[in-house]
């Protein structure tokens, strides 16, 4: 048991929606089953309370006397609490004089603020992520994606075939253009019979209407405790471009997304634009029937439903709360510093380093640590190196102290936006601090643009390697592999 406690806020009401209430208890449900304590504080109304309690019966609730809190109000709740964690476009008080680690939810412009920790769990919010310089660390880009423990039971569950494509329609609980209703009713534009499942958690009158009228079968749903399990039966989701896509990209079910707020404009955009979903306009919707319609070829081919599903499972893997958690206990047990070790420079590495970098790699303290433990060769070593030098994927650097090589840094370029380092200390070196000063300098000389992510993969029983990058900004990225390698990831954002 960690001991932790984490006082959570969001605001949730029929009027502005469930996602930050749904968000927050996904993390909520992540850090209790870390160890931690949590509650949840905001302008919550009786339908979110109702859902929470549902959802988190043992979660305790506080809610505001109004639609603002004060310091007051947080000051109160805090005390003995490690984290504050905030989820809101609302106005929030500076709580920086309260003590705990802030973590703070932004999507795009919207909820930015000062934090320890600042998310942007937005598809592609690192090209977008609104004022850095205002959070010690960052989560950003889909990595950080809240995903409910309902999707993960989800994410590889068999469907039971039918003889019609079955089209859920969710626009969550606000939908402020009426698009729920002009979605039923454009189906009809389809030649094929499609199911219809509605989720109306006010079972409006136009939509109740515009389900009578259709010529498809068509089920209206009030707000339901389990959605991915109702979407999991499905071929194919219509929703609002809002939280529950990622939920539905990590389950494999193919999209059609609606643009129904400012705050989603920028998600919409990006998902559509990298072809993770069909797009069906933003408002005011002038084309949205005519769109419609142009699903009929995608729900007439299984094959491309398939194909469409696999894909989108590989661009959500559900860590996002994991991510978030865990950050929260390195950050509190560990703050991002300069290196203050031994000036070093790094410089790109040559021919002539050869044999210095082939006593390195054969030092038993160095192998013990590497995937790869077994002694190379000279001549091995030497091909590597003439590869290395020549690849434009890689840098190979070396870090030097007055002039003496101490040490060697290599970049590896893993994908458009992704590079991976990794350090050897030469033995005589060790004990030093140059390994944070190396990493240092190595970063400052990968002058590859931003964003990037910087990734590092340390055995989980090298303290010491652990403890250099976390460090150096290094959040938890990925959990311990079977070879007992987890990773560590930080953005460069600008």
């Amino acid at each position: 048991m960690s001991g932790r406690r984490v006082l959570l806020h969001c605001n949730a009401d029929v009027e502005s929606g469930m996602g930050h209430l749904m968000r927050t208890l996904t993390i909520a449900r992540a850090a209790r089953d870390r160890g931690w304590s949590a509650s949840v504080f905001g302008d919550v109304d009786e339908v979110g309370a109702d859902i929470l309690r549902r959802m988190e019966p043992e979660l305790e609730l506080f809610t505001t006397q109004g639609p603002a809190a004060s310091l007051g109000d947080f000051a109160d709740l805090a005390r003995g609490v490690d984290v504050i964690h905030l989820d809101s476009y609302r106005e929030v008080p500076d709580l920086s004089s309260l003590g705990p680690l802030i973590s703070n939810m932004q999507d795009g412009p919207f909820g930015v603020r000062d934090a320890d920790l600042a998310i942007d769990a937005n598809l592609a919010s690192e090209h977008t992520f609104a004022s850095p310089e205002r959070s010690l660390s960052q989560l950003a880009g889909i990595a950080a994606a809240v995903v409910r423990s309902q999707v993960l039971a989800q994410r590889d569950v068999r469907t039971t075939p039918s003889a019609s494509p079955r089209v859920l329609v969710v626009m969550g609980g606000t939908d402020p253009h009426g698009v729920t209703a002009r979605v039923i009713a454009a189906f009809d534009r389809l030649p094929s019979t499609v199911k219809i499942t509605v989720i109306d958690p006010r079972r409006r009158d136009e939509v109740l209407s515009a389900a009578e009228s259709s010529r498809h079968s068509v089920e209206v749903l009030g707000f339901v405790d389990d959605l991915p399990a109702i979407a999991r039966d499905h071929d194919l989701a219509v929703t609002a471009a809002g939280t529950s896509v990622w939920d539905f990209a990590c389950m494999g079910l193919p999209m059609a997304l609606v643009c129904v707020a400012d705050n989603q404009r920028v998600g919409y955009r990006q998902a559509v634009e990298r072809g993770f979903a069909i797009g069906l306009g933003e408002p005011l919707h002038q084309s949205l029937d005519e769109r419609i319609g142009l699903l009929a070829d995608l729900l007439d081919s299984p094959v491309a439903l398939a194909e469409t599903a696999a894909e989108l499972k590989q661009i959500v893997d559900g860590l996002g709360s994991w991510r978030i958690v865990t950050s929260w206990e390195q950050l509190l047990s560990t703050r991002p510093q300069i290196a203050a070790g031994p000036a070093v420079i790094a410089r790109a590495a040559t021919i002539d380093d050869g044999q210095k970098l082939f006593e390195w790699r054969n030092d038993p303290t160095v192998r013990l640590n590497s995937r790869s433990r077994g002694e190379i060769d000279r001549g091995s070593h030497d091909d590597w190196l003439a590869r290395s030098l020549e690849d434009p994927d890689r840098r190979l650097l070396m870090i030097e102290s007055d002039g003496v090589p101490v040490a060697t840094c290599r970049w590896d370029r893993r994908s458009a936006d992704e590079w991976e380092i990794s350090i050897t200390v030469a033995p005589e070196s060790r004990g030093r601090g140059i390994a944070a000063s190396a990493v240092q300098a190595a970063e400052a000389a990968l002058t590859a643009l931003p964003p990037i992510r910087l990734v590092a993969a340390v055995h989980r029983e090298n303290a010491a390697s652990r403890r250099v990058f976390e460090r150096a900004g290094y959040l938890p990225h990925l959990p311990a592999d079977a070879d007992g390698f987890l990773t560590v990831a930080r953005w460069r954002l600008s």
